[in-house]
Order: C-alpha cells, then structure tokens, then sequence
C-alpha cells in the first residue's frame, strides 16, 4: 500500500470550505512529520504539537462552515474582538 495514500493532498480537496486555511495547515503538516525515530522533524517526540496542531486544522478548513450562514446578520463593521482593526 502506498504511504501518500493517506496523507492530506496539496491542494485543497473539493468541498473544501477554508482553501487558505488547507494550504497553511498542510504546509504545517508537511513540516511536522514524523521520523523513523519516533521524532518529529522538529526534533519533538512525534506527534508534535505542532503536528496535531496540523491535523486539527486540516479538518477544520474542511468543515467549516461558511460565516455567512453560521453567523447571519454580521457585516464588515460588527465587534471581531481585540484582533480586528
């Protein structure tokens, strides 16, 4: 069986909700990945948080729903919180 199989595609998958999202998570994926020392390639035990981190985020920009239809009724000049200007 061949290992790429089960790894994430570079490019975001059809019905992908979040594209930036994939394509940061999978470059975060591809820099996390383990060794066959059980380390990851940032010298952590694997999986890293880091890694976690990627997968996390992978099924997130996937699942996401769009904020327009979990959040009606919000426009460009609704209270974001502290990270918005």
């Amino acid at each position: 069986m061949d290992e790429t199989q089960d790894e994430p595609p570079l490019d975001p998958p059809l019905g992908c909700a979040d594209p930036l999202l994939w394509r940061v998570a999978r470059s975060l994926y591809e820099a996390h990945r383990p060794r066959t020392d059980n380390f990851c390639e940032c010298r952590s035990f694997w999986p890293c948080p880091d890694a976690q981190l990627a997968e996390e985020a992978l099924q997130l920009a996937y699942g996401r729903p769009s904020p327009r239809t979990s959040r009606p009724g919000l426009g460009r000049t609704s209270n974001l919180g502290r990270w918005s200007a």
